[in-house]
């Protein structure tokens, strides 16, 4: 399923001011639902309370909650390849690129951690993506790949190496989410950079 619409910046709680169209309404209040409750748990009905609008207008929109739920998680899901994807074209270098792929991830998770909460909590449910979504998990390995073939770093398993470099971000984003540390996330950036460029370059030690 295609993501449609733009990433837009929410309340802290996640609901939306009442100034947003009907549709933007619904998924704040999806949102804020999905990531206190979960996708299952929540109901139509409760993102329709919480949103201000009629069950109804809910099925005008989506087809269905999961639907809704989709479509959110894949918005955010481009947006970051396509941030990744950029990274690479404009930075030179491992050193560079790997700056810029955790400053688009600490600005994506600063600016709307409740959205980033929740793609980071549901892409076990969502993934892999449809062909017609980019992955920013795809990205980041397209990255590595060309390091390894310029010898910025050792030969290995692209994947592998980027799932090290990646998860140093995603953890620290966990922790987080579930008040072990405090935020924002780009507070972390500088040493996040540092662990990553470390991770992946641990083959030549």
């Amino acid at each position: 399923m295609a993501a449609r619409g733009a990433a837009r910046k929410e309340t802290g709680s996640g609901f939306s001011p009442p100034e947003l169209s009907t549709r933007e309404r619904i998924e704040a209040a999806a949102l804020a639902l999905f990531v206190e409750r979960g996708v299952d748990a929540a109901t139509t009905r409760e993102i329709a309370r919480a949103a201000g609008v009629s069950e109804g207008a809910i099925y005008r929109h989506f087809d269905s909650k999961d639907e809704l739920a989709a479509e959110m998680f894949f918005r955010i899901h481009a947006r970051l390849a396509g941030l990744i994807r950029e990274a690479a074209r404009s930075k030179r270098g491992i050193a560079e690129q790997t700056g810029a792929v955790i400053d688009a991830y600490c600005a994506t998770a600063d600016e709307n951690f409740p959205l980033f909460a929740f793609h980071l909590l549901y892409t076990h449910r969502f993934l892999p993506s449809p062909e017609d979504v980019d992955n920013p998990v795809e990205a980041i390995e397209d990255i590595v790949s060309a390091a390894m073939k310029r010898r910025e770093i050792a030969r290995g398993d692209a994947g592998f190496v980027a799932g090290l470099a990646l998860g140093l971000v995603l953890q620290t984003a966990l922790q987080i989410h579930y008040g072990r540390l405090e935020g924002p996330l780009s507070q972390y950036a500088a040493d996040l950079v540092v662990a990553a460029l470390g991770a992946m370059r641990a083959g030549e030690r």
